[in-house]
């Protein structure tokens, strides 16, 4: 059974390029990616995960998946935005807070890193979650980085994952060029 598991361990690694790795990829090459209904400026050599592992959210639509080029350890730095309906008022910052509570529970190990305010280009504010965990048993520690923004009746989940080494600064000063279109 064990020797059966050991095998496994290089396939799933191999098939999970969109997890997070490490590179320096960010600070001085951004683009502006525009969707439908935001626009965000984003790592330039990024590129589309169309992995068929990524699967759908819990809830929400998955509106954008990039990830890094580079994969070490079998992972590659990712970006992923969701965006859901909402069913009553609520501001960015509040989601945030409540979306940070409950995040906590969906990981291994988690140890919070910061927590602090994120201002967008729109003078909306919101709170910037920076958190140290493993999905689970077999995957490696890895830094994320969640922030939240209302927009009209929808809200979105901007969340980076990013390699224990990597700085979140300059993928929280990506997130703060977040714009609903």
């Amino acid at each position: 059974m064990l020797k059966f598991l050991l095998l496994l361990i290089p396939f799933f690694l191999s098939a999970c390029t969109f997890l997070p790795g490490t590179q320096v990829e960010v600070q001085d090459n951004a683009s502006v990616y525009t969707g439908s209904w935001f626009s965000m400026q984003v790592p330039a050599i990024w590129t589309t995960n169309t992995g068929v592992l990524l699967g759908n959210p819990k809830m929400g639509s998955l509106e954008l998946a990039l990830i890094s080029p580079e994969v070490r350890y079998g992972f590659s730095n990712n970006l992923i935005i969701i965006r859901d309906t909402l069913n009553g008022i609520i501001t960015s910052a509040r989601y945030a807070e409540l979306n940070a509570a409950q995040t906590k529970w969906n990981y291994l190990e988690y140890v919070r890193i910061k927590n602090d305010p994120i201002l967008y280009s729109d003078s909306d504010e919101s709170r910037v979650i920076v958190f140290e965990a493993k999905y689970n048993p077999s995957t490696p520690k890895l830094k994320f980085i969640q922030t939240t923004k209302v927009c009209g009746t929808s809200v979105y989940m901007i969340h980076f994952a990013i390699a224990l080494d990597k700085s979140p600064d300059a993928y929280i000063a990506l997130a703060k060029t977040f714009a609903c279109n």
